[in-house]
């Protein structure tokens, strides 16, 4: 299987969610409305996009990113659920604010996901 390099970056002290998806120099507009703050813009971007590739994990990683930071911890959960049950799992670069990058697999970083938001699901 041919992994896919994608670039990432964690926002460090948002919600503790792992990383939103892709590269500003692809100029991708909700990677850049993410940046900014603009949550809804990002997930109107986000959502045109994934009408188009609903299995996207970059597009699927930053929905959850934006959802989770707009309070809808329990959509994040879901959407996080997907990227793990993806057939596919890309490899990303993560870039955590330090001077070094490292990757992850699309799952593991929804696995995180997932985990690092399981407070907000119902019991």
């Amino acid at each position: 299987m041919k992994k896919i390099l994608m670039s990432c970056s964690v926002a460090a002290g948002l919600m503790c969610v792992p990383a939103f998806a892709a590269s500003p120099s692809e100029g991708n507009g909700a990677y850049r409305a993410i940046e900014g703050g603009h949550w809804f813009e990002a997930e109107a971007l986000l959502r045109q996009e994934l009408a188009q590739k609903p299995d996207d994990a970059t597009l699927l990683l930053n929905l959850a990113f934006v959802l989770g930071n707009t309070g809808r911890q329990r959509e994040a959960i879901d959407v996080y659920r997907h990227v793990t049950r993806l057939s596919d799992d890309p490899v990303v670069t993560v870039d955590d604010g330090s001077t070094h990058l490292r990757t992850a697999h699309a799952k593991s970083l929804g696995k995180t996901g997932m985990n690092s938001l399981d407070w907000a699901e119902p019991r």
